[in-house]
């Protein structure tokens, strides 16, 4: 009797242990599903902090069940799109989660989309935009209606030079999931390389007047957003006085792209306002801590362009074009400001000017070189986004008055000097303006043209600041 007491205690023992790992793993599997619902809600959304919740909740996912083939995709896509938004090293952990997605999944299943969509982006991020344009291509054939890999095939079409298709693509992943955040975005960013800043503007604002509602606070402090409503509103004239609060400090968070562009935020404010120094400290800056992005790349090469530092711009130009085709607006606008800036006769790369007011100025430049200080005030005339008085340098170049010891301006006197046969005063501005501005190789030029008019000896050390900025001026050749 003593026995079968004993057994029935154990039974009942086993009964209440079974019972209790049986609610355990009843309460594992809602947390479960609760996760994957968050996750796949942050994902939908993919603001800047969305994205991050989303990295943490799948990698507790896939931690916590190496089997997880949803989290791992989730995750993996996660990651792919970070690394190509936002400059966040996250390869390795974007391979190793495809790594546990298994190829036999049926094309169509939502995990193996999910999965071709983050594959994409990788290739991105690797420079192979034909592949990852193929293999974005097949996975939205697979699944017309997920926005995953048309967002990936979007970002592959805007690196490989044609915005508009990467609008058209973004487009179908908004039509098929409206609250697609991200997707919104970058169609607003394509809006803006196709120089519709108008556009862009109106978009990008009203994004961020519905991400202060409740209902989605994640949205509401992403500064990828607000950056780039900055970047349409100084193209429009109507930037505030700083840059969005916030996004200038460096370290892990922000990520290294939304820090480069607000740096390269300061810089071009400040290069409006006819500060040079600072501006190109700003830009330096932004140079020192800019990830592979490409258009981010170029923006900051152009800027670097505009202040003289045609090395770095150029070094910076290449870093893009390993990432990117050559006729993306952004970096085609920046080759042309590094050949400007090494002496060759401005020409305006065909496509879409991107709304800038860098692009702007680069115009007016591009006109100065070709037709000569009477050109400048048409060029300007034919570009509705870029307000004269509203930028010291184009005020510089229209004649206007501005510091006088700015070397643009020295450069600008010394043509007017020239035209008007003044050679003595066009060499002594001229002489003033050989660094510190994007055109300081073609002041070079007429220097050594004027001051040889003048039977003068060419003091080759003038040229030092310039050799040191500008090693591949075409007038510097030979000295």
């Amino acid at each position: 009797m003593r026995g079968a007491a004993l057994v029935g205690v154990v039974v009942a023992c086993g009964g209440v242990a079974a019972a209790a790992w049986l609610v355990n793993r009843s309460h594992a599997g809602n947390e479960g599903r609760r996760l994957r619902a968050e996750l796949a809600a942050s994902l939908e959304r993919g603001a800047l902090a969305d994205l991050s919740r989303a990295q943490a909740l799948g990698r507790r996912l896939a931690i916590s069940d190496p089997r997880d083939r949803e989290a791992a995709a989730a995750l993996a896509f996660t990651d792919a799109q970070l690394a190509v938004e936002y400059g966040v090293d996250s390869r390795r952990e974007v391979e190793e989660m495809l790594g546990r997605v298994s190829a036999t999944l049926a094309a169509g299943d939502p995990v193996s989309v999910m999965a071709r969509a983050a594959r994409a982006l990788l290739l991105i991020r690797t420079g192979d935009r034909a592949e990852a344009i193929r293999v974005a291509t097949s996975a939205a054939e697979a699944a017309p209606d997920a926005p995953a890999p048309l967002y990936a095939l979007g970002r592959a079409r805007a690196l490989a030079g044609d915005p508009s298709a990467a609008g058209r693509a973004f487009e179908a992943a908004i039509v098929g999931t409206p609250t697609f955040f991200a997707a919104r975005v970058a169609w607003a960013e394509t809006r803006l390389d196709l120089g519709d800043a108008r556009t862009a503007d109106t978009t990008l604002a009203a994004l961020i007047d519905m991400a202060s509602l409740e209902s989605a606070p994640a949205q509401k402090a992403d500064l990828r957003t607000r950056l780039l409503l900055d970047e349409a509103e100084q193209a429009l004239g109507t930037a505030a006085p700083a840059p969005p609060a916030g996004a200038c400090v460096e370290g892990r968070w922000p990520p290294p792209a939304i820090t480069a562009a607000c740096f390269l935020a300061r810089a071009e404010r400040a290069r409006r306002a006819g500060a040079r120094e600072e501006a190109r400290a700003g830009a330096e800056a932004a140079a020192r801590v800019v990830p592979d992005e490409p258009r981010l790349l170029a923006r900051i090469a152009l800027a670097l362009a505009q202040l003289g530092a045609i090395d770095h711009a150029a070094a910076l130009v290449a870093r893009a074009g390993h990432l990117s085709a050559p006729e993306m607006p952004a970096l085609a606008w920046a080759r042309a400001a590094v050949a400007l800036g090494r002496g060759a006769v401005g020409k305006s790369p065909p496509g879409p000017r991107p709304a800038d007011q860098e692009t702007a100025v680069l115009s007016a430049r591009i006109a100065l070189s070709a037709g000569g200080p009477s050109a400048v005030g048409p060029a300007l005339a034919m570009l509705a986004d870029a307000p004269p008085t509203r930028d010291a340098e184009l005020r510089i170049l229209l004649g206007g008055d501005s510091a006088p010891g700015d070397p643009l301006r020295a450069y600008v006197d010394g043509l007017h000097a020239q035209l008007d046969g003044d050679l003595a005063r066009a060499a002594d501005r001229f002489a003033h303006a050989l660094s510190g501005h994007g055109d300081a190789c073609r002041a070079a030029g007429e220097y050594i043209a004027a001051t040889r008019a003048l039977k003068r000896r060419v003091e080759p050390t003038i040229f030092a600041p310039l050799r040191a900025e500008n090693a591949g001026c075409v007038n510097l050749a030979g000295r």
